[in-house]
């Protein structure tokens, strides 16, 4: 009859080992990717990068001199001026209005099966853009394009988004469900002080298991959207991220683990002696 609780213990303690595994980086992936807020608190930052503002204000002036209704002589006047104001548009609040509209779209173009496009509506860029060239040269009105949107990249299809969807519910439960078992484990087993180690050696593993993957998580992404244009630099950015916050929480893991197995074999040495 102990065995068969001492067996019983361990698969409840296999379950929650595997359940410990899971939990931290679940969470976080829920908090940070699933979540638009937690989603646009990486993003943000990313609004300052030189690349990404190349990436905006090139297409915004593209759009002025594409314009089909401005004549070349004044295309040829507007483009260095242009080109000054829309590096000066970055520091302005319909850039960041901008970036920030275009990070929604991003977020939502993320979880959409497939493949598909990331429109963006580069108006508010535009408008300041040219107030400022007209304001330096009074006497000169440019048309406005009628049609201010760009196809600022393709986002790849990235399966792996939308099945992990699923288990959001689950993340924030998984660590209270392993505490859970775990106790469970040591009520049902008949040498607790044995099982108290187990439970131990399996919380090592779990913190083990968090920071190896926070480690290794630049080699789980698939090139295609790792290396992206646009879209590559942002999903690094949540690479460093994950790793800056997962490797402390799996280093804490492994030192809760490894206190409980410690007490359990001193319980267990102590038990033997007396």
């Amino acid at each position: 009859m102990s065995a068969a609780r001492d067996l019983l213990a361990v698969v409840l303690l296999a379950v929650a080992t595997l359940l410990g595994a899971l939990w931290l980086p679940a969470v976080w992936f829920d908090d940070h990717v699933v979540e638009q807020e937690g989603f646009l608190a990486i993003t943000q930052p990313l609004a300052d990068d030189p690349s990404f503002h190349r990436a905006m204000t090139d297409g915004a002036v593209e759009k002025i001199l594409d314009n089909e209704t401005v004549p070349g002589w004044i295309a040829d006047r507007v483009e260095p001026l242009a080109q000054e104001q829309a590096g000066k548009a970055t520091e302005t609040a319909a850039y960041e209005t901008l970036w920030g509209a275009t990070m929604v779209e991003l977020h939502g173009a993320l979880f959409a099966p497939g493949a598909s496009d990331l429109d963006v509506d580069l108006a508010p860029v535009i408008e300041t853009v040219l107030g400022a060239v007209e304001g330096q040269v009074p006497v000169l009105e440019i048309p406005r394009p009628q049609d201010a949107t760009i196809t600022l990249v393709t986002i790849p299809d990235v399966p792996f988004l939308t099945q992990a969807t699923v288990l959001d519910p689950w993340a924030h439960r998984a660590g209270p469900a392993a505490l859970i078992l775990a106790a469970a484990a040591l009520l049902i087993a008949a040498h607790r002080r044995m099982m108290l180690t187990v439970a131990g050696i399996g919380t090592m593993i779990a913190g083990a298991a968090t920071w190896v993957l926070a480690q290794n998580i630049g080699d789980l992404v698939p090139d295609r959207v790792d290396q992206a244009l646009f879209l590559g630099p942002i999903v690094q950015a949540f690479e460093g991220r994950f790793a800056a916050d997962l490797m402390p929480q799996g280093v804490i893991l492994l030192g809760v683990g490894a206190l409980f197995a410690a007490v359990g074999l001193v319980l267990v040495g102590l038990h033997r002696r007396t």
